[in-house]
C-alpha cells in the first residue's frame, strides 16, 4: 500500500521531452518550481499520485556503471543530497530524450519530484518522482460578463488519466530500491518498453505479486498444454481443473505447494505431472521455484480473465461454465454424427 497523506513535497521543476528520432527538441528547465496556489499544487500531486494502487512493485537492475547516465544513478545521488537537484533532473530528462527514438513515442513534459515522508507497505521513506504527460483533450472554458456568456476551446491535460509514471522509494536499496510503475501508453508493441526498460531499466520486484501471477501462469500453461484432448482429457476435465485453481487462489491469503496438490490436482498422476511441467516451465521462463509465498489479490484479479471456463463450440456456441462441473454432461449422437453437451439446472434467471 502506498500513502502519501502525510508526504511533502520539496522538490519539483518540469522539462519538456521531444521526439529525437524525428528531430524533436530537449528544453532543460533551470530551476525548481515554487507554487503559489495550493490548489495547483494539491491538484497537480492528486493527478501524479491518485493512479499508484497497486502491489505490483519493481526495482532496478543490478549495478550500473556510475560512468553512464542512468536513472539508478540518479535516485542515489538524490536520496543522498537535494543540492544537486536540477542538475540530476536534468540529467534523468536528457536519458529520457535518448531513449525516444521510435517514432511513435509522443513528446511531453516530463516532471521529477521529491518527496519526504511517504509510506510504502508501512514503511516511512522519502520518494522520487518521475512523470511524462504525453496526451492532450480539448476542453472548453465559458466566461460570464454579467448576462453574458462567451465560449473559448483551449488543450489541456486531463488529471485523470496519467500517462507515465514512476515512484521510487528509498527502501530496500541492496536490491534495486523498490518502484512503483504507470504506464498508460504502451500499446504498441514496437515502442511498449521504452519506458520500463530502456529509460527505468527496471524489473518486476520477486513479491507475493510476482510469485502469485508466476504460479497462476505455470497452472494455466499446464491447463492449456498437458491437459488437452490429445492427451485424452477433454474439455470439461480441463476446465474443472481451471475452477479449482481459480478458487484455490481466491480463497486462500497464502500458498502452500503441498495443499495446491491435495485441493487442486488431488490425483497423484496428475501432481506428478504438474510437477514435471513446472520444473519445464521455470526453466524455459528462467523461475526460481516458490512453494510457500503471500498470495496477491491483485495478482488474481488481474489473471483470472486468462483462467475463465469457455467451451468454444465451433463458431456457434460459447459455454461459459463456473461450477458444478457434475452438472454437465458431454456425449456423441450418433444418428446426427455430431458432439453436445447436456446442461442441468435449478433456476433460469
Amino acid at each position: 500500500m502506498i500513502d502519501f497523506s502525510r508526504a511533502q513535497l520539496t522538490h519539483f521543476t518540469v522539462h519538456y521531452i521531444g521526439n529525437k528520432g524525428l528531430g524533436e527538441e530537449l528544453t532543460l528547465s533551470e530551476k525548481t518550481i515554487e507554487f503559489k496556489d495550493d490548489f495547483v499544487k494539491e491538484t497537480l500531486l492528486r493527478y501524479f499520485l491518485s493512479p499508484f494502487k497497486t502491489d505490483i512493485y519493481h526495482q532496478f537492475k543490478g549495478k550500473v556503471d556510475v560512468s553512464l547516465a542512468s536513472v539508478a544513478n540518479a535516485c542515489e545521488d538524490l536520496f543522498n543530497s537535494r543540492k544537486e537537484f536540477i542538475e540530476h533532473s536534468k540529467q534523468a530528462a536528457s536519458h529520457l530524450y535518448n531513449q525516444s527514438m521510435h517514432p511513435k513515442i509522443k513528446g511531453g513534459e516530463f516532471y521529477v519530484c521529491f518527496f519526504k515522508d511517504a509510506v510504502v507497505d508501512g514503511e516511512l521513506c522519502d520518494a522520487i518522482g518521475f512523470f511524462k504527460t504525453e496526451n492532450k483533450e480539448t476542453y472548453l472554458k465559458v466566461y460570464q460578463h454579467l448576462d453574458e456568456f462567451d465560449i473559448d476551446c483551449d488543450n489541456g491535460i486531463n488529471i485523470n488519466k496519467l500517462d507515465k509514471g514512476c515512484l521510487v522509494f528509498n527502501t530496500d536499496k541492496k536490491n534495486g530500491y523498490k518502484l512503483s510503475i504507470i504506464d498508460t501508453n504502451n500499446r504498441n508493441a514496437e515502442c511498449a518498453l521504452y519506458w520500463e526498460e530502456d529509460f527505468l531499466n527496471a524489473t518486476i520486484k520477486p513479491n507475493a505479486y510476482y510469485h502469485t501471477k508466476n504460479f497462476i501462469d505455470t497452472s494455466r500453461g499446464f491447463c492449456e498444454e498437458i491437459l488437452t484432448e490429445a492427451n485424452n482429457v477433454n474439455k470439461q476435465d480441463q476446465m474443472m481443473m481451471l475452477n479449482r485453481s481459480t478458487s484455490y487462489f481466491k480463497e486462500k491469503d497464502k500458498f502452500n505447494l503441498q495443499d495446491f496438490e491435495k485441493e487442486v490436482l488431488v490425483q497423484p498422476e496428475l501432481v506428478e505431472a504438474f510437477h514435471d511441467y513446472r520444473t519445464d516451465y521455470n526453466k524455459r521462463m528462467d523461475l526460481t521455484a516458490v512453494d510457500e509465498f503471500e498470495v496477491s489479490p491483485t495478482a488474481v484479479k488481474k489473471n483470472q480473465k486468462y483462467m475463465r471456463s469457455v467451451v468454444k463450440l465451433d463458431k456457434n456456441f460459447h459455454v461459459y461454465i463456473h461450477a458444478k462441473h457434475d452438472y454437465v454432461e458431454r456425449g456423441y449422437d450418433e444418428e446426427r454424427g455430431l458432439k453436445f453437451y447436456k446442461l442441468f439446472y435449478v433456476n433460469e434467471e
